[in-house]
């Protein structure tokens, strides 16, 4: 365990080179970033990738220029265009770019990261059913809810589709798990039965589920996400609104609109006050029944 920490210790100066731009690091894997208004904003963000190169001779490092993609996230038709460089070596631009086991598009939509988790997780299903063919459906279940499932729910507060589309091609996977948790493949067969049966909520439901508990650990501070300038309490409050009601952020576009502040704050402000105010996350987890869930939807 000594060897990550080490290396952590070892780059962390690397954003006191930066003048403009923000870094995140996670390990050897970073992002460079800054907000693009200008053809001048264009050159300031290579003067910076030009600090790290200088960064990375001063600490004997090497960055793969093969390995680095510029991804310019907006939704505007025309956007602003750049070369980037780094060693003399012209960046490669992308649409979409994966983070952290998420995959960002340009065009800020989820498309391209439900296809990647949805892929993944039919294939580990079909792993299952060759391997667990004849396990007994006990065995199945728990096979699924630790190996499938999770993949098609990892940072799920990050991505929670809004469309009915995206939200289908998620419960199908769920679907097609539970006829093989089941063994039950014939046409006439219930698939809703057999969820139902196996006490299985929808994903929509945990995926809803998942965000609000990540709200209140931001509004208990049981996590490091600065909210103070977006959770703002509201001018006026009515009798049926709770005390830790937020005023809602309004937004015309739908990437911010679906993002994870203002989607689940209009949300968070429907729960019930004895909800609301539970003393501890474990309790507001319990609250959360389906009936409350079912509400919110």
């Amino acid at each position: 365990m000594i060897r990550p920490v080490l290396f952590l210790v070892y780059i962390n100066d690397l954003p006191d080179y930066l003048s403009y731009s923000k870094l995140r690091l996670f390990a050897d894997d970073s992002i460079i970033y800054m907000p693009i208004s200008s053809a001048h904003d264009c050159l300031k963000l290579q003067t910076d990738l030009d600090a790290a190169a200088r960064w990375e001779r001063d600490w004997l490092m090497a960055f793969h220029p093969d390995k680095c993609t510029v991804l310019s996230v907006t939704t505007k038709r025309k956007p602003i265009k750049h070369n980037y460089t780094l060693h003399n070596h012209t960046l490669e631009p992308v649409s979409s770019s994966k983070y952290l086991g998420i995959t960002l598009q340009s065009n800020l939509k989820w498309d391209n990261h439900i296809h990647d988790i949805t892929a993944k997780a039919n294939k580990t299903l079909g792993f299952l059913k060759r391997n667990l063919k004849t396990a007994n459906q006990n065995i199945k279940d728990q096979a699924y809810r630790a190996l499938v499932r999770p993949k098609l729910e990892y940072a799920s507060s990050v991505w929670d589709p809004h469309t009915k589309e995206s939200a289908s091609k998620l419960e199908m996977i769920q679907r097609r798990g539970a006829r093989y948790v089941c063994n039950r493949y014939h046409n006439t067969s219930s698939v809703t039965e057999m969820i139902d049966t196996l006490d299985w909520p929808p994903l929509t439901h945990r995926r809803l589920r998942t965000r609000l508990i990540m709200m209140y650990k931001i509004t208990h501070a049981l996590v490091a996400i600065p909210s103070n300038t977006i959770l703002i309490p509201p001018d006026t409050r009515t009798r049926k609104q709770h005390t830790h009601t937020f005023r809602h952020i309004q937004t015309s576009k739908d990437s911010y609109r679906y993002s994870f502040f203002p989607y689940t704050i209009t949300q968070w402000n429907q729960l019930p006050a004895p909800v609301i105010l539970s003393p501890s996350v474990e309790i507001f987890r319990e609250q959360l029944t389906p009936a409350v869930l079912c509400t919110l939807l």
